[in-house]
């Protein structure tokens, strides 16, 4: 049934179903304040980004290339990382990769890592959990790692999965408008069409709709920047600051609708300058100026 409880001091292996429902699991771990989320991750950030608020983790690309934010694929250099975070506060390390590692650096240097990690996790205020797909491994290699790193089902119960959608029901996308949770039609300059989304009731509602929301908006590329403060407002003036930014996003999709229609009698620097400021959500008065009252 899934939805097994991580404890502190321990090292997990687990197996999601795909990527989306490991770094949705990272997303819902990262809504606490009162824990550190460490994420080694095989998707570069502007990926992670459709996934979860990258500013409420700290990640790291494993990558072969050089470039910020990502780092090799060397055992040393993730212990390292790791050490130095498990001797400080409390929180949980989600280590992607393990495949990689023993097609890298071989299985015995692999465990013989693992076997580090969980010996320097134990009795820490740190979890450490690496989602694995098994299959990827020999059966008997898989026995010895399971024995240093217990498995665990993280996935959600069914029922559970039923609840939290009826408690979200405002978050129930329309298809005949083209809206998607997770996915949203794409135009032909690669970006995808914004949607005004169903609103957000004051009852009811709670900083974790609030994530959720800003995520939907930033998977359309809007810059919702704006909104962010609002997730450590008092109640009342979070709704506020929401509220507001909201309207912005209605405006927004109200101009990209014009300039879609219209795109024959704009220039491409009109165009482009138009969708730029329309994902910033800046400039909107002198665009519907523009395009409404001429």
């Amino acid at each position: 049934m899934g939805g097994g409880i991580i404890k502190k001091g321990q090292i997990y292996t687990t197996e999601f179903v795909s990527d989306d429902e490991t770094l949705a699991w990272v997303d819902k771990e990262s809504q606490s304040t009162e824990q550190h989320i460490l994420l080694f991750s095989r998707l570069p950030h502007r990926r992670l980004l459709e996934h979860v608020d990258i500013n409420a983790i700290e990640a790291y690309w494993l990558s072969e290339r050089v470039t910020d934010g990502a780092i090799q694929p060397d055992i040393e250099t993730l212990f390292s990382i790791i050490l130095h975070h498990l001797s400080n506060h409390n929180g949980i390390v989600v280590l992607e990769g393990l495949e990689w590692l023993v097609t890298k650096d071989g299985e015995d240097a692999t465990l013989s890592f693992v076997r580090k990690l969980r010996e320097s996790v134990h009795r820490t205020s740190w979890t450490i959990v690496m989602p694995i797909r098994a299959l990827a491994f020999e059966s008997l290699w898989l026995a010895r790692l399971r024995r240093e790193a217990a498995s665990i089902d993280l996935s959600q119960p069914k029922m559970e999965e039923e609840e939290v959608a009826g408690s979200d029901s405002v978050f129930s996308e329309d298809t005949s408008t083209g809206e998607g949770t997770v996915s949203f039609e794409i135009q032909e300059d690669g970006t995808p069409h914004l949607v005004m989304l169903t609103r957000l009731p004051p009852v009811g509602f709670t900083e974790s709709l609030l994530r959720k929301r800003i995520l939907q908006w930033r998977r359309m590329g809007l810059d919702v920047s704006e909104v962010e403060p609002a997730l450590r407002m008092s109640e009342e003036e979070s709704y506020a600051l929401y509220s507001r930014v909201e309207e912005k996003v209605r405006r927004a999709v109200e101009l990209e609708r014009h300039v879609n229609n219209f795109i024959d009698e704009l220039s491409s620097t009109e165009e482009a300058t138009a969708r730029f400021r329309i994902r910033q959500l800046t400039g909107l008065d002198e665009l519907e100026r523009q395009f409404f009252e001429n």
